[in-house]
């Protein structure tokens, strides 16, 4: 039995390339780690949909971790594992603080993916979680029940304003965490990347302790905690280094073939 039995990773800036492709190379070393007997989970900040393509080109069976820990589904079947909704009031004043501004917002109700960005701005976005969004305005009127998520998107300064600005209008209310330095993902408070790994192990029937959890981003930190071992790619921002036991001296998915071939495979 190997002393890691799951590598759980996040997808943009760790598992795949700079183009959102998985590479044959990562998955040649990721059907390495299965001769071995370690499996592969998706961890995504991404929404179910926009994960599951790559999951797929993985060919990952596990549960596919995705909006941050707020949805759990299996790939394979399509069953609905878990969820956690924020509150709606809640998103509603994320919406209102936010309102007026140059940040693009984005809402996850059940199955939709809502904004009240325009069609131009949010094409890239759109075509990048290969997903379609439903343009609402105002935005607030999309939250017809608790939904899964909030998305704020700005330029790297604004980012850092409006988190200082929401962490303390909210405090523990909910989670908050800068997947990218342009990027705002809001969720209940019960949904982390972490939180999910640990049922997942549950489900697996095995311990935290024979996991590696690999990230780049800050909504990868509770589950670099919960994992016996927690791996940075070296694209990740040196703060958030600190909250691993490895650093990786490659990026992406480079990163991730080097920490299968010095974890698992001994090379």
């Amino acid at each position: 039995m190997p002393k890691f039995r799951l590598i759980a990773a996040d997808l943009d800036g760790t598992l795949l390339d700079d183009t959102y492709r998985v590479m044959p190379e990562l998955l040649a070393a990721v059907n390495a780690a299965r001769a071995r007997g370690t499996e592969l989970a998706v961890a995504t900040g991404r929404l179910y949909p926009s994960a599951l393509p790559f999951a797929r080109e993985l060919n990952v069976t596990l549960p596919v971790i995705a909006s941050n820990g707020a949805v759990v589904k299996d790939p394979v079947t399509g069953e609905l594992i878990s969820q956690v909704t924020l509150d709606r009031g809640l998103a509603i004043e994320a919406l209102n603080i936010t309102e007026n501004g140059t940040a693009q917002r984005f809402i996850n109700v059940q199955d939709s993916f809502y904004t009240d960005a325009s069609e131009k701005a949010f094409r890239k976005y759109s075509e990048a979680l290969k997903i379609d969004f439903i343009r609402k305005v105002p935005l607030q009127d999309a939250i017809t029940t608790d939904p899964i998520m909030v998305v704020i998107r700005d330029c790297e300064s604004e980012i850092s304003r409006l988190t200082a600005i929401l962490k303390e209008h909210f405090g523990d209310k909910v989670y908050m965490a800068n997947s990218k330095p342009f990027f705002i993902d809001i969720n209940n408070p019960a949904a982390t990347k972490g939180a999910a790994l640990k049922e997942l192990c549950h489900r697996m029937g095995i311990v935290t302790e024979e996991v590696i959890a690999i990230g780049d981003g800050w909504n990868d930190r509770e589950m670099f905690q919960t994992a016996g071992l927690g791996v940075a790619v070296s694209n990740a921002p040196d703060p958030l280094r600190e909250h691993a036991d490895y650093i990786c001296e490659k990026p992406s998915f480079h990163g991730v073939i080097e920490v299968i071939r010095r974890f698992v495979l001994g090379d």
